[in-house]
């Protein structure tokens, strides 16, 4: 997501028929059929899901647990997400286009072999009772009935990061996102991560595959997750069949006022562009190819962005929901194809493993594509934001503070990661963690272990420094003096210090007289050191860290000058103070 300080006649139909296999799941593989029809009139979704589970957890289960996420969005719950916009000072009836409007999922029963199963809600989480425990290795299949009522949204909403907002319609035109009951996913480190629906943070899901069948009004336009097989058109209907093998959600638009462009690319990938006026071909096919070249070639067949009128600012497996157009939102949401999603990651306990990769790669392609300077970095006015990177997502205070930790920070230690280890290395490093996690769920300890072989350096005191504290540095310049040796040779030296907790090695650089300049690394691990330069002309001025490699606030104290009229000059200690 970038962050940011369904009705189209009355009385259609929309069927949607999903059906997905075991895959890379993580442990657990699952699949899904989904049969469900979308009332334009009512705009409400009726579902019958079938899921297909297999236990790899390699312990014994006696319950099974979903998210079934609109719930949280319920007029009158006191659901957390509801519970978090009041703390933030947002009514939740601003989320609302209509004061009559509501929006929730109604689970009308679940099954499995005929039988009823025992099943509860809190908040946004779903448990269901098995009736025999299951096995590690045996197969569940179960049955579930559903209803969506989606949500009429605010024209605030049309940005995800404002309300938290990902799924509703406005304007007749529909985002369907996190709509379905999906299996909660359990892992080693938490078993069941039963994170509800919040204000700050996002997702986390198994990969799968998906086959998808979705009969929308004859007039609708369909983007979505996947690779649109057929699609014919019966009546005042439009049957559109789809696939999509290894991903970790399933997500869609839909509406009668699109223009669709498509385009080849590179690696036999299609790129899709749904606009209801934006213009935004151009600028997807070359981030596309940009970041195939980087980071490794896109893994899936089809890629689209589509224009929304909710929650854009989106990413999911496959699919951008695009708000406003701008390159920066385009190419940030496109870069969460490479990190998020074909490198999943576990978005509420470490969210920068998506959202700083996307922001650096997006900072990235300013840089060498647009030929943007380096300040165009987010992180190059470093502020520290007081709270650690690696925060649980739903334990930030504000957005600002979640955006300035995870995306401005969390950006800015790659980009200095990408100093410490060298460019070369660091292109290396995010190669190889791509095509070693991708259809996987990556943790941040993965991406260290990476770092560390492709580096061939012990990386953990860097990691633990700068993702795990607040700790900061500043360095400074106090004192500088230089002589001209017998060989006519100039002779600088300079006294460096480093004060606070964090460390990072630093480049300090000699301007000369005759414009060019010397320079040298410090690996920064004392508070205090003496840096000899040898030189063909005189020292005009000395400077710390030019390119904002380091993430220091305080910058006043990084240079230090030598007065033209003392160059004919020696300079001496005592003089400098």
């Amino acid at each position: 997501m970038r962050t940011r300080i369904f009705a189209v006649g009355i009385g259609l139909i929309c069927v949607v028929s999903v059906f997905s296999v075991a895959s890379f799941a993580l442990p657990n593989e699952i699949a899904y059929t989904i049969s469900a029809q979308l009332d334009t009139a009512k705009n409400i979704i009726t579902a019958t899901e079938t899921v297909r589970f297999t236990n790899r957890t390699g312990t014994t289960l006696t319950e099974l647990y979903f998210h079934v996420v609109p719930n949280a969005f319920k007029r009158g719950a006191d659901t957390k997400y509801q519970q978090e916009l009041q703390r933030a000072g947002i009514p939740p009836a601003l989320i609302y286009a209509s004061p009559n409007d509501d929006a929730f999922m109604e689970i009308k029963s679940v099954t499995a072999n005929g039988q009823a199963l025992a099943f509860s809600i809190d908040d946004t989480l779903m448990r269901v009772a098995l009736q025999e425990p299951l096995a590690d290795g045996q197969t569940l299949k179960l049955q579930i009935e559903f209803l969506n009522d989606l949500l009429e949204a605010s024209p605030q909403a049309q940005w995800a990061a404002t309300f938290a907002v990902r799924s509703g319609f406005r304007n007749g035109t529909y985002t369907v996102t996190l709509w379905y009951p999906k299996v909660v996913v359990y892992d080693a480190d938490e078993g069941w991560n039963l994170d509800k629906y919040s204000l700050l943070g996002e997702f986390y899901g198994d990969f799968a595959d998906y086959d998808v069948t979705l009969t929308v009004p004859a007039n609708f336009t369909i983007g979505c997750t996947g690779t649109i097989l057929s699609e014919s058109v019966e009546g005042t209907q439009k049957i559109v069949k789809i696939q999509a093998e290894r991903v970790h959600d399933f997500a869609w638009v839909a509406g009668p006022f699109y223009r669709v462009e498509e385009t080849e690319l590179p690696h036999n990938i299609r790129l899709r562009v749904l606009s209801l006026g934006l213009s935004m071909t151009a600028t997807a096919a070359d981030a596309m190819n940009f970041f195939n070249e980087r980071f490794g070639p896109y893994v899936y067949p089809v890629v689209t962005v589509a224009q929304v009128t909710v929650g854009g600012g989106m990413e999911y497996p496959g699919i951008v929901m695009i708000a406003g157009g701008s390159t920066a939102e385009i190419v940030h949401e496109l870069a969460h194809q490479w990190w998020y999603a074909a490198v999943g990651n576990d978005e509420m306990d470490e969210a920068w493993l998506d959202e700083a990769f996307a922001t650096f790669s997006e900072e990235l392609y300013d840089i060498e594509r647009l030929n943007a300077p380096s300040s165009a970095r987010s992180s190059y006015r470093f502020r520290e934001p007081g709270i650690p990177v690696l925060t649980r997502a739903d334990q930030f205070p504000s957005l600002r503070s979640y955006a300035q930790a995870v995306y401005t920070k969390g950006s800015g230690v790659l980009w200095m990661l990408r100093w410490v280890i060298g460019p070369e290395q660091f292109d290396r490093l995010l190669r190889e963690y791509y095509a070693r996690f991708v259809y996987k769920n990556a943790t941040t300890q993965d991406f260290i272990a990476v770092a560390e072989e492709v580096s061939s350096q012990d990386l953990d005191w860097f990691f633990d420094i700068w993702l795990r504290t607040t700790k900061t540095v500043d360095f400074s310049l106090p004192v500088g003096t230089w002589r001209q040796l017998e060989d006519g040779q100039f002779e600088t030296r300079l006294t460096i210090l480093r004060q606070g907790e964090a460390l990072a090695p630093v480049k300090v650089v000699l301007y000369l007289r005759d414009g060019s300049i010397v320079e040298t690394r410090w690996d920064g691990q004392q508070t205090t050191a003496e840096l000899t330069f040898k030189s063909a002309s005189a020292p005009v001025q000395a400077e710390i860290d030019p390119d904002h490699d380091v993430l220091e606030e305080h910058r006043a104290n990084n240079i230090l000058s030598f007065p033209a009229s003392l160059l004919s000059e020696p300079l001496t200690l005592e003089e400098f103070f």
